[in-house]
């Protein structure tokens, strides 16, 4: 059971990344009750961050903590150099156990400034561990090999092919239910939501 809540023994976990790459849609792939809002625009929907409560199996908790979108523009929510500046404090009041980039998995789409925002945070990060979850692969036939086939880009972009990952999808489960995806989409999402938890799980520091 997933909840908006607030704890101050809980560890931390932030996710950060650009405006549209799906960090709401994490956070309710990993808490189904959390309803954290979305939307289909590259300008974010994100609005104010918010920590929920994830349970990750094995008797192991979380609180996950949405946050706004970076690289916006000035026609976003928030011009671009002051949501980075937000996300710098809020990294520094909620004091993170971990932190999760999110960028998303189509070629096209990726740009040196998502190499930027990791390394740029990463420093700022210091000791606390920094992962990257891959998102919008519903198209991929094996998304978990995404990461290997996709080093040159990785390297371009500046993201270190050492870092821990998950590659996924967080579209919703009921949107496999259309023909255009097939039956062997079904059962993605749950794959995805584990693949998530087990990278959380193995680089969150231990009590």
């Amino acid at each position: 059971m997933c909840s908006k809540l607030e704890s101050r023994t809980s560890r931390n976990v932030v996710i950060i990344g650009h405006s549209g790459v799906g960090k709401s849609s994490l956070i309710n792939m990993l808490c189904p009750s959390a309803d954290a809002p979305v939307s289909n625009d590259v300008f974010g929907c994100t609005t104010t961050e918010r920590a929920y409560l994830c349970d990750l199996g094995r008797q192991q908790s979380c609180m996950v903590h949405d946050t706004i979108g970076l690289e916006e523009g000035s026609w976003g929510f928030l011009w671009a150099p002051k949501a980075e500046r937000r996300l710098k404090s809020y990294l520094k009041k909620s004091k993170p156990h971990l932190v999760v980039y999110c960028m998303p998995g189509v070629r096209r789409y990726l740009k040196k400034s998502y190499g930027r925002s990791f390394n740029k945070f990463k420093s700022m990060a210091g000791k606390v561990p920094i992962v990257v979850v891959v998102n919008h692969l519903e198209d991929s036939r094996h998304s978990e090999d995404w990461w290997s086939a996709n080093l040159d880009v990785l390297r371009k972009i500046g993201i270190p092919e050492s870092t821990q990952h998950a590659c996924v999808t967080t579209l919703p489960e009921v949107d496999f239910m259309y023909e255009i995806y097939g039956s062997s989409k079904r059962g993605i999402y749950d794959s995805s939501r584990e693949a998530v938890k087990a990278l959380i799980m193995n680089n969150l520091p231990q009590y």
